[in-house]
C-alpha cells in the first residue's frame, strides 16, 4: 500500500514514527498518535503526552481505513484485546475528525 501522505523524512531533527496503516515512516508531528486507556477505550491524543502504549496513524483517510480495517492490527500494535464496535467507533471518530480537519484547510486556502 502507498500513502498518498508522504513527506521527506532526510534532514529532519524529530522523532520518526511508523505509520500502523501504510507502515511508512514520518515525523511524530504529522501523524496521529492515540492510546488505549483502561484496557477498553482508545483515546486521541494531540500532545502526545497521555501515558501508556500508543499507535501512530497518518492523517488520510486511507491509512484510517487500512489501520482500523480489522482488530488484529489495533490490539497487536497496542497489545490488547478490544473488541470490534470499540474500534470500529474510535474509527468514525477519527474520520470525521480529519475530514473537518481538511474540509476547514480547504476553505482556508480558498
Amino acid at each position: 500500500m502507498v500513502c498518498f501522505y508522504s513527506q521527506s523524512t532526510k534532514n529532519i531533527k524529530a522523532p520518526i514514527r511508523t505509520c500502523i496503516g501504510c507502515r511508512c515512516k514520518y515525523p511524530q508531528n504529522t501523524l496521529i498518535r492515540f492510546v488505549c486507556r483502561t484496557g477498553e477505550d482508545l483515546e486521541m491524543e494531540e500532545l502526545k503526552k497521555l501515558p501508556g502504549r500508543g499507535a501512530y496513524v497518518c492523517r488520510s483517510k486511507t491509512c484510517i481505513e487500512y489501520a482500523f480495517r480489522g482488530r488484529k492490527r489495533i490490539n497487536t500494535s497496542l497489545r490488547v484485546q478490544l473488541s470490534e464496535s470499540v474500534i470500529t467507533e474510535f474509527k468514525q471518530a477519527l474520520l470525521k475528525k480529519e475530514i473537518i480537519a481538511d474540509e476547514k484547510n480547504e476553505t482556508a486556502s480558498s
